[in-house]
């Protein structure tokens, strides 16, 4: 037999020599996993933000409309801040606010003549938000005996 003669290379060992085209079964498998997990990751972080992005919408609108009832509260006269007539008690807000609703409380404030405690709760279908201040009335001057 001749040195320089090779043997011939059986066809399966030929199969294992030649470059790879393309992607296993597995390979596409492992790929479409880490593609699927990564993406359900992301939608759920989009989900908590655009969740956030709500709640955060409701309560500034939230705190803008206690704001406008505060206001109405503090331009009400003595007598109507002690015995809370229903226009200043409650209600729902005008369009375009027609989901908010609100209720305000106010008390007087037990050690301080004139003080008094005014709570306000907006809210909303999926919430509320609460409002705590207060307001002062200057208590009236004694009345002059003989005037």
């Amino acid at each position: 037999m001749r040195a320089d003669r090779q043997r011939p290379v059986p066809a399966a060992a030929r199969r294992l020599t030649r470059p790879r085209r393309g992607l296993s079964l597995l390979e596409a498998v492992a790929a479409l996993a880490i593609v699927g997990a990564t993406s359900a990751g992301v939608l759920a972080a989009t989900g908590a933000g655009l969740r956030t992005a709500t709640r955060a919408r409701h309560v500034v609108e939230a705190e803008a409309l206690a704001t406008e009832v505060y206001a109405r509260l503090s331009l009400a006269s003595d007598a109507a801040l002690r015995a809370l007539p229903d226009s200043l008690a409650g209600g729902q807000f005008p369009a375009p606010f027609t989901d908010y609703a609100w209720r305000a409380t106010v008390r007087p404030h037990g050690e301080w003549a004139g003080l008094m405690m005014v709570d306000i709760e907006v809210q909303w279908p999926d919430g509320a938000h609460r409002l705590s201040s207060a307001l002062y009335r200057r208590a009236p001057a004694p009345a002059e005996e003989g005037s």
